[in-house]
């Protein structure tokens, strides 16, 4: 009724001269300003009102891409997970290589205070693996602990880094021998036997040697950090664990080999020329 209103005005507007075509104008002019206006307003309600039908439709598939997204996520750990198990894998079967081990790989399946000590972790292997007490356990290059306890399945194996751990150890620079002593989470304290001995930090340190030790000899312990002497004259050094026993996951119990297996004689060079 309104706009039936409007229509007549602005015709009679039309039929009355320049005079009331000018009103015409004036008035087609407010009309399209309030329409605009109203436009400003009404617009982004009509676009809300529009798209209600497809708001289910959204939310199914933000639902099912937010799914398929965590589906990704947990595939790239397992992935990552998967690389990072075989690169330990490999590091295990250089170290039975180069040193004529035989290793069984086993993993970390729990950790914490064992049999009296604290730094002690569980592992998914027991006697029928042939793993026994005693052994040494290693990442592939560096020294992890000792089995302290074994049954069919699992073992419980005592931590270096273990504050009542002792190590028989060399400075492979100086060739210097000495202890080992677990510090926890400050790694080790090497004392080297001699008293004068050059110790610095850099310096590498391995188990060793051969009857000095209850470990497999020549694996690397850490490198020393921080070295001191005492009042009463005795060198000491701080020593960074090479395998961190926090982070511990793959590692391979050493079974047999190496220094235990029988060695074979030298014999002398025959001379250039001889028979």
């Amino acid at each position: 009724m309104v706009l039936a209103v409007v229509a007549l005005l602005l015709a009679t507007f039309d039929l009355g001269g320049s005079g009331l075509r000018s009103a015409h104008g004036g008035v087609r002019g407010m009309l399209g300003a309030l329409y605009r206006g109203t436009d400003a307003v009404v617009g982004p309600v009509r676009s809300f009102v529009a798209g209600i039908p497809t708001a289910g439709t959204n939310s199914a598939t933000i639902a099912r891409l937010r799914s398929q997204v965590e589906h990704l996520q947990h595939d790239l750990a397992g992935r990552q997970a998967d690389a990072t198990a075989q690169a330990r894998l490999r590091t295990l079967q250089l170290a039975a290589d180069s040193g004529g081990y035989r290793i069984v790989p086993a993993r970390v399946i729990a950790f914490g205070p064992g049999q009296g000590f604290e730094w002690t972790v569980t592992l998914d292997a027991g006697t029928q693996s042939g793993i026994r007490d005693g052994q040494t356990v290693t990442d592939g290059a560096a020294l992890v602990g000792r089995v302290l306890h074994v049954d069919g399945a699992t073992c419980t194996v005592l931590l270096a880094a273990d504050p009542g751990s002792g190590v028989g150890a060399r400075d492979v620079r100086t060739g210097d021998i000495g202890t080992v002593t677990g510090a926890g989470t400050d790694g080790f304290t090497y004392v080297p036997l001699d008293p004068k001995a050059a110790v610095r930090a850099g310096d590498a340190v391995t188990t060793g040697p051969a009857g000095a030790t209850t470990f497999v000899p020549g694996l690397t312990i850490g490198t020393v950090s921080a070295v001191r002497t005492g009042a009463d004259g005795i060198i000491s050094a701080t020593v960074t664990p090479a395998a961190a026993p926090t982070r511990l996951d793959l590692v391979g119990v050493i079974l047999a080999g190496g220094y235990d297996q029988p060695r074979a004689a030298l014999s002398p060079t025959p001379l250039a020329g001889s028979r």
